[in-house]
């Protein structure tokens, strides 16, 4: 696993390499059931419509609308987030094959991504950051084990 935190900051990331092939791990990443398992901010992800989902917040139970906008080929997901009436492209999530890596086919790198706003205080971001560090190893135990559970 890798991480970088250096606050303040404009971008936080945080890596793994996920014992599944890559696109097992875009299609469930891409699920926006599967997230909110995983995503401390906005746990729990049910539709709302037009492809906006509501959670809820871990840290202080507030709302979370999240729309997924998934591109294959790129092996990239956004995750616009905010209100029901505004989301931004804040959060993504890039899979790597591992072929790409120098890895074995059956495995990938998948890196998260923070998109810090310009009006975001000091100690949210360092939650932010802080949050997707736990994230991240969240991701590659819930990604291993579905996989080990289909069979594979």
């Amino acid at each position: 696993m890798m991480t970088q935190s250096l606050l303040p900051s404009v971008a936080h990331q945080a890596a793994s390499r996920v014992a599944v092939p890559a696109g097992f791990a875009f299609d469930r990443l891409s699920d926006a059931g599967f997230v909110g398992q995983w995503a401390l901010g906005s746990m729990g992800l049910e539709p709302v419509g037009d492809g906006v989902f509501r959670g809820c917040s871990l840290f202080d139970g507030s709302a979370a609308f999240v729309e997924v906008r998934a591109d294959r080929a790129l092996g990239l997901i956004d995750f616009h987030v905010g209100t029901e009436q505004v989301r931004r492209p804040r959060i993504f999530i890039r899979v790597t094959p591992g072929a790409v890596l120098g890895l074995d086919e059956d495995a990938c790198l998948v890196t998260l991504h923070a998109l810090r706003a310009a009006d975001a205080p000091d100690d949210r971001w360092a939650r932010t950051c802080l949050t997707h560090e736990a994230e991240i190893l969240l991701i590659k135990a819930q990604l291993e084990t579905a996989f080990a559970g289909a069979g594979a």
